[in-house]
């Protein structure tokens, strides 16, 4: 594992959410997330909720975030690395 999530497996989560908005996820990370799903669930004393709402609860991110996320993305000019905006993000939003 990457030494960014090194005592704080919770940060690779809000990267995903922030890959997933933006449309990044890969395919494989996405899987090994839905199946992640009902431990996260339990773990966080949750019922039914997706690993994305997970994420928001935990956070107690409002609902325009993702909105914001997403427009922040499409004004980005060129191309950036999807990987590093994420976790530039994701930085933002555990403050």
């Amino acid at each position: 594992m990457n030494e960014r999530y090194d005592g704080r497996p919770f940060l690779k989560l809000v990267d995903s959410y922030v890959l997933s908005l933006i449309g990044e996820l890969d395919p494989d990370t996405a899987l090994s997330l839905e199946q992640l799903t009902p431990k996260l669930n339990e773990t966080y004393g949750l019922s039914g909720a997706t690993w994305q709402e997970v994420v928001r609860s935990q956070l107690q991110l409002p609902p325009e975030v993702a909105g914001q996320v997403v427009a922040g993305w499409a004004a980005e000019p060129g191309a950036p690395d999807p990987v590093a905006w994420s976790q530039f993000v994701a930085d933002q939003m555990i403050g």
